[in-house]
């Protein structure tokens, strides 16, 4: 599979990203010059590949920006293009001129412990750079071109393809001459730097970057599991450190009303940029002040599942019930709906005593829920209110 774009929207020129591509087709010409050395070089430029049995300290620089030939040029400055200009976009040009060439010196120290041949070529540095892509845009689309198709997948599903099916079973089978050892050093260093810049903050974290699709995945499984066990979050301390796992999904178009309070708009966008910074307990009690000056506020549906779920772990049941209704209310067609019925019946039923109201969504939810341990939760509930 061959990538030839993305979906991405460029927002800056990546004038680093451009100005290296131009620097290797360059010097591309003018290290092909007749007559050929074996390498495919002109001769006296092999001194500059990377020759692991007399190594010098400038040639892991400059083998990054020596090819082979036409073919080795063209794929590589058609990876560089698909994945750098967005990198370079989010690091900045001197930083991801300092990585790429980073990425290829770690590329190239991986490859001469494997192999005592010269190299050349910038695939172990775009290698890097596709590491950094998988960490910081993985769910990016990649349009591909394979056979006669052109389709778009998403860069995670790409770049770990690359990795398994091309250089780890070319490392394992060693049928050709590409340096797959070096490529895989160079993804597990932008794999590495992607996870430190967004833990240290280098880099602005968002909801579509790998540690935050991680921790969603996390979550759900969390609750999945607490609640496939019978445990019931309002009568027992939550696990793992007294977290309670929240639940995330695609947003949708909010339904909330404008206001012309100011405000109201101050409030909504703290709200917004603190659950970004994945601040919850302060954005849940902003929320409760937005409330209190507008109780018809309502957010898009996963920052409302979000508020809630950090409403209900602080035990503010009145508040967490009104946001509940509300996503009911607004998404009721949203994945979770079922789950956030079975939540709210419970709050009703123990915490803010509206017994006909958790009667009714119990008894609504009876009729959807598949997992034992959840309808069993539901049915003792029942019986307890009925019983009453």
């Amino acid at each position: 599979m061959i990538p030839i774009g993305t979906d991405a929207p460029q927002r800056r020129t990546p004038v680093m990203n451009w100005a290296i591509i131009a620097a290797c087709v360059v010097i591309y010409f003018f290290s092909h010059q007749q007559p050929l050395t074996p390498y495919g070089l002109s001769f006296g430029w092999d001194k500059f590949m990377l020759n692991p049995e007399n190594p010098h300290l400038y040639q892991f620089i400059t083998y990054q920006f020596l090819h082979a030939n036409l073919m080795h040029i063209l794929g590589n400055m058609l990876f560089l293009w698909v994945f750098g200009n967005q990198m370079n976009e989010k690091l900045g040009h001197v930083p991801y001129l300092l990585f790429f060439l980073t990425g290829g010196v770690i590329a190239g120290c991986g490859q001469m412990l494997s192999s005592p041949a010269a190299t050349l070529g910038a695939s172990g540095s775009i290698a890097s750079v596709a590491g950094l892509f998988l960490v910081l845009a993985p769910m990016t689309r990649i349009r591909v071109w394979f056979l006669y198709f052109i389709f778009d997948i998403p860069s995670i599903l790409f770049v770990l393809g690359q990795i398994i099916f091309y250089d780890l079973a070319g490392e394992y089978f060693q049928t050709d001459n590409v340096a797959h050892l070096a490529h895989l050093s160079g993804y597990a260093t932008g794999f590495v730097v992607g996870v430190l810049v967004l833990t240290t903050g280098l880099v602005p974290r968002d909801h579509y970057d790998l540690l935050a699709l991680i921790s969603r995945w996390r979550r759900r499984r969390e609750y999945q599991q607490l609640v496939s066990k019978g445990y019931n979050p309002f009568t027992s301390a939550p696990p793992s450190g007294g977290r309670m796992p929240q639940t995330v999904y695609l947003p949708r178009t909010s339904a909330s009303t404008i206001s012309p309070d100011p405000r109201i708009a101050s409030l909504r966008e703290q709200i917004l940029q603190l659950r970004k910074e994945h601040h919850m307990a302060e954005a849940a009690s902003a929320f409760v002040q937005l409330r209190q000056i507008d109780p018809s506020q309502v957010f898009p549906a996963e920052v409302q599942l979000d508020i809630g779920n950090q409403l209900m772990s602080e035990g503010k049941y009145p508040y967490a019930s009104q946001v509940y209704e509300d996503y009911l209310k607004y998404y009721s067609s949203g994945p979770e709906a079922q789950q956030v019925e079975l939540i709210l019946g419970l709050i009703y039923a123990r915490y803010q005593p509206q017994p006909q109201r958790a009667i009714e969504l119990l008894n609504k939810v009876l009729t959807k829920l598949h997992d034992p341990a959840q309808r069993a939760l539901a049915q003792e509930e029942l019986k307890h209110l009925q019983s009453a």
